[in-house]
């Protein structure tokens, strides 16, 4: 088991484009720099879109932590980054995705998420940067 980064922000009125957010149209899909709508469908994108891949749930929740206080200034005031990575740690650990996503502004998204790989929801998915190197 390993651990896939990936992110996003941008303009969240853009994510209500669902069409490139569902596999149908593969070459659309692919091609999309917008988040799924299920974590699982990260696998389907191509390695490129990969941030960086980690083996231990610890440093995959580091990475969590760094990028999430970079694109959220002043953090959650309902749910400190300690607990943050706390919870994530535990649902890595358990085989479980994480996601961590926020408005940042009145227009603005930020979206950062850890997909299990293998996922265990997604059997039939292969890994997208198979064989994986080390963490980037």
């Amino acid at each position: 088991m390993h651990f896939h980064g990936y992110e996003w922000a941008g303009d969240g009125r853009l994510l209500a484009k669902e069409s490139e957010r569902r596999p149908i149209d593969r070459a659309q899909f692919s091609h999309s720099g917008l988040p799924p709508l299920m974590t699982g469908w990260w696998l389907l994108r191509p390695a490129a879109q990969v941030r960086s891949t980690w083996s231990t749930p610890a440093d995959a929740a580091d990475w969590l932590v760094q990028r999430y206080a970079e694109h959220t200034p002043g953090g959650d005031p309902w749910l400190p980054l300690s607990t943050r990575r706390q919870h994530a740690l535990d649902q890595l650990a358990d085989h479980s995705d994480v996601v961590w996503s926020r408005w940042v502004s009145d227009s603005r998204w930020s979206g950062h998420y850890m997909i299990v790989c293998p996922n265990r929801f997604w059997t039939d998915v292969p890994c997208p940067a198979a064989p994986w190197g080390p963490a980037r």
